[in-house]
């Protein structure tokens, strides 16, 4: 079945055109990239002996302004001082004059879901009642999000979009720090804290961070820096700036004081980090451990949901009444990167989990834009089929994957598969 999306809006197509002036790949801001909508899939994996009957859905906040002043300030200073000594370079004060107008825009949004989130997050939500219109029609969906803003508006616009599609839905959401050991456990697990802190990857990172930071950046902007170390630094914090342009509304091009191999060269560390941080590797399973509760809050409901569904059915079948009858159509979660890539690579979804790579293979089978860009989700639609057996398809970032060798699945072997049994 063919799904009926509409494109992105016109007037969103020609931001994006005028604001993607960069000479680079956008895949190389990592997971600032904003939500690419242009090769999502536009075929559901299923016929029609398959219906579809409820939606999980795990998401990350939608496209955002940089979320602090912190590389922003240090930059600053850095090139205030070197203005005040002589010795900044043209390139410097074209990227001194790119930091003021990212304060200048920034100021007060700080972190902020902007524009273009809350066209991703409206473009999600029409792709999601495309997917499954009369399974939307009606019924309730509970949605929860982390305290943080941008979240909350993430959680606001995508079902603010279902709504307008159906008066029939009953969406209730909520949001606050009750959800913070489900949704931002990087931030309440100890041990998970003391192994981002002093975690043996450490030493294998500070390596690759030595030995493939360029300099050459930074030493283009500051004449007389002798310092590699700190030259890497800057050159990493301008990096951090200049990925995070596409998805704060801010024009500039990155080939004015990076060269592409550069670019990818800092996207690369910036990659290892986070694969290290967030995901299975040879150091460590902790970071996919403790998406646990997630993915078991994700497992509890499909188990009550199917258990309710053949409630019904057995009732149905017998002519007994049914007494509160099943209504829900959805559980919805949002939260951060943070969120979603430990909970992609316990799921061992393709393309999430690689736990063995040495850092040298990561960025070839490992990379961070394709599995948590801005706006990153998983929808997990469970079906039943004519003879009511439950089946699941699930589709990361607009693509529908394969698990267990197939796209749509039964629902006990892949719970099976989760559950590592």
């Amino acid at each position: 079945m063919r799904l009926r999306l509409n494109y992105i809006p016109l007037a969103l197509v020609m931001l994006l055109t005028c604001l993607d002036i960069q000479a680079f790949n956008p895949r190389l801001d990592g997971t600032m990239m904003p939500y690419d909508f242009a090769d999502c899939d536009s075929v559901v994996p299923w016929d029609d002996s398959y219906t579809p009957v409820f939606i999980n859905y795990v998401a990350r906040h939608g496209a955002r302004y940089l979320s602090s002043e912190k590389k922003v300030s240090t930059l600053l200073k850095a090139l205030d001082k070197a203005k005040a000594d002589g010795t900044i370079t043209r390139k410097g004060s074209a990227f001194l004059k790119l930091l003021n107008e990212v304060v200048e825009k920034t100021d007060g949004n700080w972190g902020a879901l902007n524009h273009i989130g809350i066209m991703e997050e409206k473009r999600l939500g029409k792709e999601m009642a495309a997917i499954c219109p009369e399974l939307l029609k009606e019924g309730k969906i509970e949605a929860s999000a982390t305290y943080v803003p941008r979240v909350v508006m993430t959680m606001y616009e995508l079902c603010h979009e279902l709504a307008r599609y159906s008066s029939g839905l009953e969406i209730s959401t909520s949001e606050g720090r009750q959800f913070n050991p489900l949704l931002r456990f990087f931030k309440t697990d100890a041990n998970y804290m003391h192994y981002l802190d002093s975690g043996p990857w450490l030493f294998s990172f500070s390596n690759f961070y030595r030995e493939n930071v360029p300099t050459a950046p930074a030493a283009s902007l500051i004449k007389g820096v002798a310092d590699s170390h700190r030259l890497q630094k800057l050159t990493m914090d301008a990096y951090g700036v200049l990925q995070s342009l596409r998805a704060s509304e801010i024009r500039a091009d990155a080939s004015q004081w990076f060269s592409e191999a550069d670019y990818r060269s800092c996207w690369e560390v910036d990659n290892l980090k986070h694969y290290y941080q967030r995901s299975a590797s040879s150091f460590s399973n902790l970071p996919a451990k403790c998406a646990r509760p997630l993915l078991e809050a994700i497992i509890n409901e499909t188990d009550s949901l199917f258990s309710a569904r053949k409630n019904e059915r057995i009732a149905e079948t017998t002519g007994e009444p049914i007494h509160n009858p099943n209504t829900r159509k959805g559980r919805f979660y949002f939260g951060h990167a943070e969120t979603v890539i430990p909970l992609f690579s316990l799921m061992r979804l393709p393309g999430c989990y690689a736990p063995l790579l040495n850092p040298q293979d990561v960025a070839k089978e490992w990379k961070d834009w394709q599995i948590a860009p801005l706006g990153a989700n998983l929808m997990m639609v469970c079906l039943e089929d004519k003879e009511g057996r439950l089946f699941t398809a699930l589709r990361l970032n607009g693509k529908w994957i394969e698990m267990e060798g197939k796209k749509v699945v039964e629902w006990s072997k892949l719970k099976k598969y989760w559950e590592g049994k």
